[in-house]
């Protein structure tokens, strides 16, 4: 049996989307983050924040998202804006769509800050997987199609604002899918940690599990 005791639950959370210079966290540096807080999955305060990273942006990155380097002359460098987010954030458990990456930049911007998260990250990617599978690709672009979530500039993604509206909203589907699996509508956060590393054969038998626990 599942133990759904637990401090930390997703009543509140954070999600969150990096634009980057390039992929490595020790070498590429933060161009962009928006961060929306949730409580009881609905969005209620937003931080955004173009920041200038210290280098000029390869072709690549300003064709994939955008920006270019006129846009991010005069924004602040990364390490003055994550104690901003880092106050946001204030702990909460971060929800991003591949986490692995967003969650390395977080990381390493926080510490050439002098700071550190404390913060859980779950993954939609990951969860999606698990909730929805036999989908032919768990993109970003590709899930808000097969899922049906139109979130605010649905047509625009590789900006973090957009992709966080879409992230936002393909949890909140998720959310309602694993809510009808268990009747649970707030579980631990450890609960969705659990979910997102399970096998996806034991899923089915993962989420029987915790609806028993509530009869």
């Amino acid at each position: 049996m599942t133990s759904l005791q637990g401090v930390a639950t997703t009543r509140e959370l954070v999600v969150l989307d990096f634009e980057t210079t390039g992929l490595t966290p020790a070498y590429d540096r933060t161009i962009e983050v928006a961060a929306t807080l949730l409580v009881n999955h609905r969005p209620v305060e937003t931080f955004h924040q173009l920041m200038h990273p210290g280098m000029g942006l390869s072709p690549f990155i300003t064709s994939l998202t955008g920006i270019t380097d006129a846009m991010l002359r005069g924004q602040p460098r990364p390490e003055q804006v994550m104690p901003q987010l880092q106050q946001f954030v204030r702990g909460l458990p971060i929800v991003a769509h591949n986490a692995a990456f967003d969650r390395g930049f977080l990381h390493a911007e926080l510490a050439r800050a002098g700071l550190s998260a404390e913060s859980e990250f779950l993954c939609t990617m990951r969860l999606a997987r698990r909730l929805a599978p036999g989908l032919p690709s768990y993109r970003l672009d590709a899930l808000v199609d097969a899922l049906q979530v139109r979130a605010p500039n649905a047509r625009q993604f590789h900006r973090s604002l957009a992709d966080v509206n879409h992230t936002v909203a393909i949890w909140q589907n998720l959310h309602a899918r694993f809510t009808e699996h268990t009747g649970l509508a707030t579980p631990p956060v450890g609960v969705w940690s659990i979910l997102m590393r399970k096998p996806k054969k034991q899923v089915p038998k993962y989420l029987a599990s915790l609806r028993a626990e509530q009869r």
